[in-house]
């Protein structure tokens, strides 16, 4: 064992000699190069320093800027309201439409059937109806001429007479009865003398009974007359109540109402013109399948134009009716317009919920002041840039936004004093991209670090 480790120990010592031989022999071949040669400098580590900024005083103005479009002020978007294949394609895009054009309609063969055969229907039903309108106003006239005849056939004079008639025969009998009387008295009257009066009274009385059965003939001949009467007006108010049964024609209105469905249904498997103007989208094509409501064709009046925005929600909160807004192209740099904003889809605009549901257009409108796009050569489509100012504080304090930091709803900053660094709360206020108002904690002059 002990001459192992003495074995493993000079085979050590002579590699180790042998290594360093090695190593005399290359720093010879190297000549005096390795005498020149000095050792490479470690080089020192830069801090960074943080940038600084000066509190100063000036104008904070918070800016919205959005992008806008030229576009007609009456513009709307046309659509079938019901679904089915494309039949017929009137126009095609930027065609001059005037209003009620026909633009467009779907497959609808069997729905013009049907109209052509409730046309003809209702042709019939009206001819019947006014045959029988006729008819019955006929009627309602042989009342009133039949009404009018009895009572022109009425009349006083016979009942007046048979009373009067009677009134004499009865004062003819009491005077033929007074006769007998004042001849029984007299005795010297023979008897032949007074059977002549009382004969006398026989036909008195004879006279008042045929005046009596003349008198109440008279009056029963009144009062079926009177009966005549009632029953003539009534036949009359009859014949009235028919022909306004008549004229309320609900044969004829079941019709129109039956023809008005077909038509509404026809006119919603087309598109019609509801203004002129011209045609700015079309992607409709004949043969093809499309549903209803979906927007077709976009019309538009070219004569009057103003600007057009399509906003967030966060910006249209912003804004408001009556805004003054500077309008650039974005294609003609430093020219501006300026205007205002004319309106605000709901619930952004000054006007209620029945807005809302007239007016389907979610686009913010801006009308330029002094200008008319028209007449100025301005072209559908051209792009602006809009900037509306919602906030301006003169005079203030302010910080670029980077030298004001935040922490758990605080805002600070930091501030050099001569050597040493210190936090200080601060309150702001207005926030444009470049500049922050400070409201209280700064003073102008001093310097902030930033982070």
């Amino acid at each position: 064992m002990i001459r192992r480790r003495w074995t493993t120990l000079i085979s050590l010592l002579v590699l180790i000699g042998i290594m360093s031989g090695l190593g005399a022999c290359a720093s010879g071949s190297a000549g005096g190069a390795s005498a020149d040669a000095t050792p490479t400098p470690i080089p020192t580590s830069v801090v960074p320093s943080n940038p600084t900024y000066v509190v100063q005083r000036g104008d904070v103005i918070r800016l919205l800027q959005f992008s806008g479009r030229v576009a007609p002020v009456l513009e709307e978007e046309l659509f079938f309201k019901t679904s089915g294949y494309v039949d017929q394609v009137y126009i095609r895009r930027n065609d001059e439409v005037q209003e009620g054009d026909l633009l467009a309609e779907l497959e609808v063969t069997d729905l013009k059937n049907q109209i052509t055969q409730k046309e003809a229907e209702l042709q019939s039903v009206q001819m019947n109806y006014e045959r029988r309108v006729t008819e019955a106003q006929n009627g309602v006239r042989a009342g009133e001429l039949n009404l009018a005849k009895l009572e022109a056939s009425t009349s006083e004079t016979s009942i007046i007479s048979a009373r009067i008639n009677l009134e004499r025969s009865r004062i003819r009998l009491a005077e033929a009865r007074d006769d007998y009387n004042k001849s029984l008295d007299r005795d010297w009257e023979k008897e032949e003398v007074r059977d002549r009066y009382a004969e006398a009274v026989r036909d008195a009385q004879w006279s008042v009974e045929i005046s009596e059965a003349q008198y109440a003939d008279a009056q029963k001949a009144q009062q079926r007359n009177g009966y005549e009467l009632e029953l003539s007006q009534m036949n009359l108010d009859l014949a009235k109540l028919n022909l306004s049964e008549i004229k309320t024609g609900l044969d004829v209105t079941r019709t129109v109402l039956s023809l008005e469905r077909l038509t509404d249904q026809l006119n919603d498997a087309r598109i019609v013109a509801p203004f002129t103007g011209v045609v700015l989208q079309s992607s409709i094509m004949e043969g093809k399948q499309v549903q209803g409501y979906s927007t077709m064709m976009v019309l538009a009046d070219p004569t009057e134009l103003e600007v057009s925005a399509d906003l967030q929600d966060s910006e249209m909160s912003e804004l408001a009716e009556g805004m003054s807004v500077v309008a650039e192209f974005v294609n003609r740099p430093g020219e501006e317009y300026a205007g205002v904003i004319r309106r605000l889809p709901y619930p952004y605009s000054g006007g209620g919920l029945s807005e809302a549901v007239d007016d389907e257009d979610k686009s913010t409108r801006i009308t330029l002041e002094g200008i008319d796009p028209v007449e100025a050569g301005w072209v559908m489509g051209d792009r602006l840039r809009l900037t509306s100012e919602l906030e301006r504080s003169e005079g203030t304090l302010w910080l670029p936004p980077q030298a004001v930091r935040t922490f758990e709803g605080r805002s600070f900053v930091v501030i050099q004093e001569g050597s040493a660094q210190r936090r200080i709360d601060v309150r702001v206020g207005i926030r444009s991209d470049d500049r922050v108002e400070i409201l209280d904690g700064l003073e102008e002059g001093q310097v902030i670090i930033a982070p």
